[in-house]
């Protein structure tokens, strides 16, 4: 396996992101752990890794045992707030966070969506309020007209 080690000899006791020649890597108790992907941090922030690696090229919602957050090129932007995508659906992102408890309208460069429970809900037709305006939605989609 990798190992980190430190002062000549392998820390066990070290879990989080260290680099070397290859690039930087997730690290669980001293051990390079391939089989991590997700959001893990260090002491310059909080990373995208895949498969044990932190993927610079990332862009879009992630999670780790903290909740679910949004990540621009490999890092979690914790300035954004709007509307951002993975695998699972659109989400409702707010200081770089998903709001799970969002209910309401938000946008994103695509348009302005109805969201439920803090994800776009794509299978909603119909109207609805916010603030003190009606809004038509087909599929998800407001019209803001």
């Amino acid at each position: 396996g990798w190992w980190y080690i430190e002062n000549g000899k392998v820390n066990f006791s070290y879990t989080g992101i260290r680099s070397n020649q290859n690039g930087w890597w997730y690290i669980r108790n001293g051990q390079v752990d391939f089989a991590y992907t997700g959001v893990a941090q260090n002491e310059n922030g909080w990373w995208y890794v895949r498969t044990g690696q932190v993927d610079f090229s990332y862009t879009g919602v992630a999670q780790n045992e903290n909740g679910w957050w949004y990540v621009r090129t490999g890092q979690v932007d914790f300035s954004y707030t709007g509307v951002a995508q993975n695998e699972n659906g659109w989400w409702r992102i707010e200081n770089g966070k998903v709001n799970f408890g969002y209910n309401g309208i938000a946008q994103n460069d695509f348009g302005w969506w109805y969201i439920r429970n803090g994800q776009v809900d794509f299978g909603y037709t119909g109207t609805v309020t916010d603030g003190n305006r009606t809004y038509q939605v087909v599929n998800g989609n407001v019209n803001r007209q």
